[in-house]
């Protein structure tokens, strides 16, 4: 499963009206809603798969084991 869907809204203030409801920019809006509620639907419907993933492995293995937080310093997350 790709890591590909996310959300997207270029324009956001032109992408819907002041209600929330998509902008068609002179079409339907009912289409554009249909258009925006199969691309969010994309985005959530890999987001759970994903949940359901990492809960399954943690399962198995606790992550914080293998891959511990950083707790000193910000210079920790640099590359050797």
């Amino acid at each position: 499963l790709p890591v590909s869907a996310m959300i997207h809204i270029a324009n956001a203030g032109e992408a819907f009206h002041a209600d929330g409801v998509p902008n068609g920019g002179g079409a339907d809006d009912g289409a554009a809603a249909a258009r925006w509620c199969k691309y969010a639907a994309r985005t959530l419907s890999q987001l759970e798969w994903w949940a359901a993933a990492a809960r399954a492995q943690r399962a198995i293995a606790d992550p914080r084991v293998e891959s511990p937080a950083f707790a000193r310093a910000p210079s920790e997350r640099n590359a050797p």
